[in-house]
């Protein structure tokens, strides 16, 4: 895929997403490094791990959705296809409960990376909701107006663009 054609929401998107997964990964791999020096107890062990499985499933959902919309942009799915229950984010009962990762007896870093991992997955979410919205509104349907009629100047953002045109 050309990089240039890539809209820039979801290049930073990505990035910021394959960051925090590449820091939880790391963090992943000292708290089993600390388990396995038996540094950590077994209760304290389990709720890390706990909560280490809600950050990898946040992480998984937000990075398989942002694939899939690369492949829309890319053309190797159509927009239907990119925005079919297939390719949506899902695992909302675990992924958008935040009190758990919030306990003060977890370790500040893993709070840290959960809370992190919450707010990119929020943010996924509504960004998928806005596309699925677009998606179903009829063709043709007049962009929102003032009461007095003037038509309102088009947006630059890239979160006003229409997912038909966008990719």
């Amino acid at each position: 895929m050309d990089s240039a054609l890539t809209p820039t929401y979801f290049t930073a998107l990505h990035d910021e997403a394959f960051s925090l997964l590449v820091e939880s990964r790391d963090y992943i791999a000292r708290v089993r490094a600390q388990r396995e020096q038996r540094s950590l107890d077994q209760s304290g062990y389990l709720d890390v791990t706990l909560e280490t499985m809600r950050l990898t499933t946040r992480l998984t959902q937000v990075m398989a959705w942002i694939l899939a919309q690369r492949a829309v942009h890319s053309e190797e799915l159509t927009p239907e296809e990119g925005a079919s229950r297939a390719y949506q984010l899902s695992g909302q009962a675990v992924c958008l409960d935040n009190v758990s990762g919030q306990a003060g007896h977890l370790p500040e870093e893993l709070r840290e990376l959960l809370q992190r991992s919450y707010q990119l997955y929020q943010r996924v979410s509504r960004l998928e909701a806005q596309i699925n919205g677009r998606m179903a509104a009829p063709e043709g349907t007049p962009e929102r107006q003032p009461s007095d009629g003037t038509p309102y100047l088009r947006p630059v953002t890239t979160s006003d663009q229409n997912p038909r045109t966008a990719y």
